[in-house]
């Protein structure tokens, strides 16, 4: 498995035979700080889990943008979100 985050051009996750894309959203940017690392939490944690990749893949974009929206790199996720992990 590879995972390519390219900021504002969107993210893939590459497995043999599938290769997911997810669109960066749109979002009012505060901070950058522990985007990066919130991807790659929410997606393991989900893979981890058991949900298929393309549904972790964008749960870790979401998480992610969310973060992004945030002042400071460790922001309480809202339950819409912790739900889904």
């Amino acid at each position: 498995m590879l995972i390519l985050t390219c900021g504002v051009n969107g993210s893939y996750v590459f497995t043999p035979g599938v290769v997911s894309f997810v669109e960066t959203p749109r979002v009012e940017v505060a901070d950058t700080v522990g985007a990066g690392d919130s991807f790659t939490a929410a997606f393991c944690s989900a893979v981890l889990n058991g949900k298929p990749v393309p549904e972790a893949h964008r749960l870790a974009v979401d998480v992610s943008a969310y973060v992004c929206t945030q002042h400071e790199a460790m922001p309480v996720l809202p339950d819409e979100l912790k739900n889904r992990i």
